[in-house]
Order: C-alpha cells, then sequence, then structure tokens
C-alpha cells in the first residue's frame, strides 16, 4: 500500500469532517486548476497540481500513471474539448490529506448534457496541496419515463 492511501486509511479511521468556506477554498481551486489544466494541454499547468506518486482511474476504469497522465495531455497530443463545469462541490479533509467530490457535466456537441461523479484526494506537503488521485465515475442518463 502506497504512503498516502495508507494516509487516507488514517484519516479516514478519524472521521473527517468538512472543512469550514475560508479553509477549503484552496482545494477547489486546486481541482480547477487541473481541470482547466487537462482541457487547455497545459503541460506545465498539470504537472504543478499532481503529485509524484499521482494516480487516475478514467470513466472506462483504467488505472493511469502521472506519466500516463502527462503524456496524454501533452501539448503536442491536443484536441478540442468540450466545455465542463463543476457543481455539487464536497470538501472533507483532515491534517494532510483531503478528499474533493464534484459533479463534473459535459456539454456536447449535439446540445445534450453528461455528467460524470468525480472523486479527487489531495495531499498537503509543504504548504502546497497536489493531487495524489482521481476516480471518474460515469452517471447514466436520466431514464425516459
Amino acid at each position: 500500500m502506497s504512503l498516502w492511501a495508507v494516509g487516507l486509511v488514517a484519516v479516514a479511521g478519524t472521521g473527517m469532517m468538512p472543512l469550514a468556506a475560508a479553509q477549503d477554498a484552496p482545494l477547489p481551486a486546486l481541482v480547477e486548476r487541473f481541470e482547466n489544466a487537462r482541457t487547455q494541454f497545459d503541460a506545465a499547468a498539470l504537472g504543478s497540481t499532481l503529485a509524484p506518486d499521482y494516480e487516475e482511474i478514467s470513466p472506462l476504469g483504467d488505472v493511469d500513471s502521472r506519466a500516463r497522465v502527462l503524456g496524454y495531455y501533452a501539448p503536442e497530443a491536443r484536441r478540442p474539448a468540450p466545455p465542463m463545469t463543476s457543481s455539487d462541490i464536497v470538501v472533507h479533509a483532515q491534517g494532510s490529506m483531503a478528499l474533493v467530490t464534484a459533479r463534473r457535466s459535459i456539454a456536447l456537441p449535439n446540445g445534450t448534457t453528461r455528467s460524470l461523479r468525480a472523486r479527487y484526494v489531495a495531499r498537503l506537503e509543504r504548504g502546497a496541496w497536489q493531487l495524489v488521485s482521481a476516480q471518474y465515475t460515469p452517471i447514466p442518463p436520466a431514464k425516459a419515463p
């Protein structure tokens, strides 16, 4: 088990509580910087948000290392990205570990919207938050009555 996972298990065992709005502001900002860097294929900004041991689980269930994520979003691989927005952001933090959950909605060219639930794990190191993990779970479209 990696060090961040051990820390997360320890934090989870303490019953993480939501932070006050003033304290949790850096965490949603970190997530937005990360997501904007992905959309803009900004390697420098993306790299600055990710911890060295970052790992991501894609909406398809693939497990990607930091290097693979950075390679996927390299500037030379840039392609058009549909507009995305975040909502329903919830932050739980304890000490140097935090969980951020958000709904990410994607406006598709055909006028429909698709959403997924994203869970980010962040770690505070030397006074700065970095992401150590992200997992994306698609939210099925509403079924017709």
